[in-house]
């Protein structure tokens, strides 16, 4: 496969980095897997990301991203304005792509383990929507309760650990957007 975007290598290696520690875990990720998994030369992936730090950031710069701009875009296409609009992205967007969710951990857990300070960026945009789910016009106990809720299913599914079947899955999403309506 002929691939000439810069942009397009860029999403197959920070793709190609995930799906390592993903599968085989942080101690894992080494520029020459990363290069082998992405189908490029290790100097095809230098003239992309100069090091493994720089490839770490890549990450976790273009997944939070990603993700909060899928919140935003949630938000953005909302018709019905008004009380749980942000809460509700947060939770459709934590669950409508949960290969993005799988990705952003990825490179959350890289970061945490190799170099902490690189979680300051996601830590910001993280605080950002805090305040306009706790602005949002739902009982600020309920907001924690669904933020707290999520991010136990993402600790969930990260490390494997008492994994939801798809009916409970369900059932569990229904239960977090019903604690919004309960405030409409």
């Amino acid at each position: 496969m002929s691939i000439s975007n810069s942009e397009d290598k860029k999403k197959i290696i920070l793709n190609a980095a995930a799906d390592i520690v993903k599968e085989e875990g942080v101690a894992k990720l080494t520029l020459e897997a990363v290069a082998k998994k992405a189908g490029l030369s290790k100097g095809g992936l230098l003239y992309h990301y100069s090091s493994k730090e720089a490839l770490i950031i890549g990450m976790v710069q273009d997944w939070t991203y990603r993700y909060f701009k899928s919140i935003e875009t949630i938000v953005e296409n909302n018709t019905k304005s008004g009380v749980g609009n942000w809460t509700s992205a947060y939770i459709k967007a934590s669950f409508s792509d949960l290969n993005l969710d799988k990705r952003l951990s990825s490179a959350l857990l890289v970061a945490m383990f190799t170099n902490p300070s690189l979680l300051e960026e996601y830590k910001k945009e993280y605080d950002i929507l805090l305040g306009k789910l706790m602005n949002d016009g739902v009982d600020p106990i309920n907001v924690t309760i669904i933020r707290l809720a999520i991010d136990g299913m993402w600790f969930s599914e990260i490390f494997g650990l008492g994994s939801l079947d798809t009916n409970l899955k369900n059932n569990f999403i229904n239960k977090l957007n019903n604690m919004i309506k309960e405030e409409e």
